[in-house]
């Protein structure tokens, strides 16, 4: 007679034959639902708590040092000192319910829909050029009613990274050869040229580095970034000529001695300068900060860096910046201990658009470059950039999840 087993038996037969033995019917073995099992299922594996807690970290820190660097701003030009961090923190917390959300959405998704992606990323830039709003001499911002004006370059950049991530991690080894490269040259020349036009350089540099470093973790030579490199310098060098870039030619003249023009296009960039001399060591203090009473125009937006040096010093400055690169680190290790290479570029994309941007920033309000458009990553003031920057950061933390290593 069979040993008891977790098999499911028939009930014994009346026959004499079913005396000597018993029939064994084997039915399917009842499943145990575990947590584990159900996690797998529905993906929902443990995120990347370090990169979690640096992106709150720096998000509480962002809304601490806005507050200080708009309330004059706000009561003087709005009869508000809470308007600026009002608005953000509810941008804040919509970013970070969409954060939550997309990191439990398989990033393999978007690779079924990467044409239609870029497409929709492309058409926004073209839609500004009909419909566009012009600010500075620049037409960069479309109007959302009920909700206002954004960039749609901040959203054409994760559709590029998208887009890109995906086709470079079907190509396997064509991208390796000339022939192979020629659709990327193709589709950053069609979003570059839009961006001419409206004009926005800051996005153009910003793109061309993340695309590089897309291409060159998908396995391109290295060699072929000379004759690259070539060309975007080249293509530079021709629209640098154009009476559109204008204002360019103005800002470097600027950049070059910011106080030749101190009442109106070097302004910003010497009063930033004072701005971060004044905070010394150890800075006035928050709050205490003198210029962004009004000597900052946009000590909220692009300049905000220069508002929180003058409060926070050199410790502060440091700190901060410190901050910035541990999430730029664990953006990076992310992207190794991926499961794919999909996953592997979309993680490099995204850090390193997090990277340049805070680069840029940091090195326009210091004087190392001239003025941008770049703002500083969740800190600056504009609701519709906070919410594509968690969103991009949800991303990132779904890849995180399929993380081979913990490091």
């Amino acid at each position: 007679m069979p040993k008891k087993s977790s098999l499911i038996y028939e009930p014994e037969q009346t026959t004499e034959n079913s005396k000597k033995q018993r029939k064994v019917v084997k039915m399917p073995k009842p499943k145990n639902h575990s947590q584990s099992e159900i996690a797998r299922k529905l993906q929902i594996k443990k995120i990347d708590l370090a990169t979690l807690v640096i992106i709150l970290v720096l998000t509480v820190v962002g809304l601490i040092a806005l507050f200080s660097a708009s309330y004059p701003i706000g009561l003087y030009k709005h009869n508000d000192p809470l308007k600026f961090i009002r608005n953000q923190t509810v941008f804040a917390v919509m970013g970070i319910s969409a954060m939550l959300f997309i990191s439990i959405i398989d990033y393999h998704i978007y690779g079924r829909f990467y044409k239609f992606i870029y497409g929709f990323g492309v058409a926004l830039l073209a839609l500004v050029l009909l419909i566009g709003i012009e600010h500075n001499r620049a037409t960069r911002w479309l109007k959302i009613p009920f909700v206002g004006e954004f960039q749609p370059s901040e959203i054409t950049k994760i559709a590029m990274i998208i887009a890109f991530a995906y086709y470079a991690s079907k190509m396997g080894d064509k991208i390796r050869t000339y022939r192979g490269l020629l659709p990327f040259i193709g589709a950053f020349a069609v979003i570059a040229g839009l961006l001419a036009l409206q004009p926005h350089m800051s996005a153009i540099v910003i793109m061309f580095i993340i695309v590089l470093s897309i291409l060159f973790v998908a396995g391109i030579k290295v060699w072929y970034f000379f004759p690259i490199g070539a060309a975007g310098i080249g293509a530079f060098a021709v629209a640098y000529q154009m009476p559109i870039f204008n204002h360019v030619r103005e800002r470097i003249a600027v950049w070059l001695d910011p106080f030749i023009d101190l009442q109106d296009k070097g302004y910003q960039a010497a009063n930033s300068f004072v701005a971060i001399g004044s905070g010394g060591f150890w800075g006035l203090g928050l709050g205490q900060g003198r210029h962004k009473q009004l000597y900052l125009p946009e000590a909220p937006n692009d300049f905000i860096f220069s508002a929180w040096c003058e409060e926070m010093g050199f410790v502060g400055a440091v700190i901060l910046m410190i901050l910035f690169a541990y999430l730029i680190y664990r953006g990076y290790v992310i992207a190794k201990n991926a499961k794919d290479k999909f996953g592997c570029l979309i993680a490099v994309g995204i850090t390193t658009q997090f990277a340049v941007q805070t680069l840029m920033n940091l090195f326009v309000v210091t004087g190392v470059m001239p003025v941008t458009g770049a703002s500083l990553p969740l800190f600056s003031y504009g609701g519709t950039a906070l919410i594509i920057q968690f969103c991009e950061l949800g991303i990132l933390l779904n890849i995180s999840r399929t993380m081979t290593h913990k490091n």
